[in-house]
């Protein structure tokens, strides 16, 4: 009989710890905390590196703490631990828990899985498993899922338990350790007549999914009281989302956590927050808040100290400025920031309009346009005002797309969308202040970035433009911040610079130490690529690196345009592909699209095209800063002229899509593939 009495259960966990800057977020204590109250002994093996504060933690809970080179993933170091330690000494164990960090938890105490795990009859268990399923004309067999596997004692005596550990290879690619570890190791040692269980009993959801764990983690915690939810849920790569689910997963299975349990939900922040992209986070996350421009929250804000600062540039523009002003509650002190001959134009206007609130005017050096009135001007108003909460706007033309033939309804668009989704009423504002109070770890929110006219172009996919470089450095060298960049994700920034913000999320870009001799003066100011461009990409990454999160706002008026704007834009798209479009869903768009257009080498050098377009665009900007201004355009275009004409004529030169398209038996296979590459521990 491999059953165990609880009471006098003795177990081992070897716990599994990876993190790329070797910090162990809140949620493991937690974990381990409740872990150890069914366990003897634990041992903590640390792939790769380990900070003192990490260290420091896990002693709390053990001394034998483990750091070994990050080879093998958790499978290697799993190998190690039990053959450093020995056979006979595991022996000693009613059972050993190889376990690791891709999970969070418990929801549920882990007592109450021992106390029934400890009453079945087998050999081996875990928590959940994997089904049955297909990729193409493989099979893959149902296993139990590798973040949690607990052997028995008899088990690990067992010659064939030894010698497969003993003859491990140690895999050292995340495919080669599912494929060759995770996923037959359930069924090969079923074979060999080894009895297996899982806590959770998920089959009558299988045909729902596959990996119940990923796609419907809520149901598994709330009809089936699992204990823990992957820590990937919450920046899944969205293509796998939307693929498979309506895109509510992560969303759903935060707010049933919150609300529906006792779980700390504030560690899901801390632990996602300071480790990944937060692209990912916000997309998988749904960042987006809509607010009501007519109905006003009930939440107190008489201890949310909040100011707005404006900064005017064009006077014929008076009016749409000072009737968004007015939405600017009483509540909220309201700056003013513009060059000194221009503030007695616009105290004039402000009398005659009958305009009475107060306000205190900053003059401004007319260098660095909006970006240098907030970070220099502003700076002791954000720094040392006693504020909780601060908004930013500016008025806006972009007069050089009507330079380049565009309309001038498109440069008033993107101000509209601004505008609206900054300062859309007094009830909204309210509203954006409330959500602030309301929601502890949000940083920012920001109007969601232009998508119509000559935006589109310069936004979707990616809105960085000539910036990534600069915008990397400004943030490792100048504010010595480390979070996960891309080149290919959006920056996730506030794109036109009207914005809310947390001062404790931003203050060190307002504490760079910014001098107006950082910005260039405006008859030199370029339309991309200079340090304002840089601090405008930057700041979601700055809020990130404090510990909150940069989000979407819209008033409920303008998100009904926005909507109706996106589903057109993806129609148009989609459309476009005419009768080279396969498949059903977006992910099989998408494989197809990368089978057939973006192979590895093709990836590859459209990423070295990029960026010879974009060092050749700014290497352009930077000569041409000290032409005489008459100069400044005709150069620029000269310079720019080989590599525009190749930009035009490249869908040209193009071949045409091959007609040898994917059956639907080999998209069927590389969905399923691509699914895989999704799992624990990666």
């Amino acid at each position: 009989m491999s059953v165990i009495d609880t009471a006098s259960a003795k177990r081992l966990g070897i716990y599994c710890f990876f993190d790329k800057n070797g910090r162990a977020a809140d949620f493991i204590d937690t974990f381990l905390a409740d872990l150890m109250q069914n366990l003897e002994d634990l041992v903590i093996v640390t792939n790769g590196k380990l900070s003192p504060q990490s260290r420091t933690l896990f002693e709390k809970y053990t001394r034998q703490i483990v750091v070994r080179e990050n080879k093998g993933l958790d499978a290697a170091a799993y190998r190690q631990i039990m053959l450093d330690m020995g056979w006979e000494k595991l022996s000693e164990y009613d059972e050993v828990i190889c376990l690791n960090d891709t999970i969070m938890g418990p929801v549920y105490s882990f007592s109450e899985m021992f106390a029934e795990m400890d009453s079945r009859d087998v050999d081996f268990w875990g928590i959940t498993m994997h089904h049955d399923g297909r990729a193409g004309d493989d099979v893959i067999p149902p296993h139990v899922q590798m973040f949690w596997h607990s052997y028995r004692r008899d088990f690990i005596q067992s010659k064939a338990f030894q010698e497969y550990w003993e003859q491990y290879p140690c895999y050292d690619d995340y495919e080669s350790v599912t494929h060759k570890h995770e996923i037959p190791f359930t069924g090969y040692f079923e074979r060999l007549g080894f009895k297996w269980s899982v806590y959770v009993d998920s089959k009558e959801y299988a045909y729902l999914s596959d990996y119940p764990l990923l796609f419907i983690p809520t149901v598994l915690i709330r009809e089936k009281k699992c204990p823990v939810f992957k820590r990937r849920s919450f920046f899944l790569d969205y293509s796998f989302g939307i693929g498979q689910t309506a895109g509510e997963t992560a969303l759903e299975l935060y707010e049933y956590l919150k609300y529906e349990t006792s779980y700390d939900t504030d560690q899901i922040w801390d632990a996602l927050l300071y480790s990944y992209n937060i692209h990912d986070i916000r997309r998988t996350m749904h960042l987006n808040y809509t607010l009501p421009t007519r109905l006003r929250a009930q939440t107190d804000l008489s201890d949310q100290r909040s100011a707005f600062i404006f900064h005017i540039y064009f006077m014929d523009l008076l009016p749409m400025t000072f009737r968004y002003l007015s939405s600017v509650p009483a509540i909220t002190d309201l700056y003013i920031t513009t060059t000194a001959d221009k503030i007695p134009v616009v105290q004039d206007y402000m009398r005659s309009q009958g305009i009475t609130r107060p306000v205190t005017f900053i003059p401004v050096q007319n260098r660095g346009r909006d970006v240098s009135a907030l970070y220099v001007a502003a700076k002791h108003v954000v720094l040392d005002g006693g504020y909780d909460v601060v908004g930013f706007a500016h008025d806006k033309k972009s007069s050089q797309n009507l330079d380049k033939g565009h309309h001038g309804t498109e440069s008033r668009g993107f101000s509209y969308k601004l505008l609206e989704n900054t300062l859309g009423s007094e009830d909204y504002v309210y509203n954006v202040l409330a959500k602030f109070k309301q929601s502890p770890r949000l940083g920012m929110l920001t109007p969601p970035p232009p998508i119509h006219g000559v935006y589109f172009a310069h936004t979707i996919p990616s809105d960085w433009g000539a910036n990534y470089e600069n915008t990397k450095t400004l943030l490792s060298e100048r504010l010595h911040i480390k979070v996960p960049l891309d080149s290919l994700k959006p920056s996730m920034s506030a794109i036109g610079s009207c914005f809310w913000f947390r001062v404790s999320a931003l203050r060190p870009l307002f504490e760079a130490g910014w001098e107006y001799s950082d910005f260039l003066p405006e008859d030199l100011m370029q339309e991309d690529g200079t340090v304002s461009h840089a601090i405008e990409r930057a700041n979601g990454y700055v809020v990130q690196s404090q510990g909150y999160y940069p989000a979407w706002v819209m008033n409920d008026q303008f998100a009904r345009i926005d909507l109706d704007s996106l589903w057109y834009a993806t129609s148009e798209l989609v459309g476009a592909l005419g009768p080279r479009r396969q498949g059903e869903t977006l992910l099989e768009l998408e494989l197809w699209s990368y089978t057939k257009s973006n192979s590895r080498f093709q990836r590859g050098k459209a990423r070295i095209m990029r960026s010879i377009y974009l060092w050749s665009k700014g290497a352009a900007q930077n000569i041409t800063k000290v032409a005489p201004p008459a100069l400044k355009k005709p150069l620029f275009g000269i310079m720019r002229f080989p590599l525009s004409v190749w930009r035009s004529l490249k869908s040209v030169l193009r071949k045409a899509p091959s007609e040898e398209w994917l059956s639907n038996q080999e998209i069927d296979r590389r969905t399923q593939n691509a699914l895989r590459g999704i799992k624990e521990g990666n």
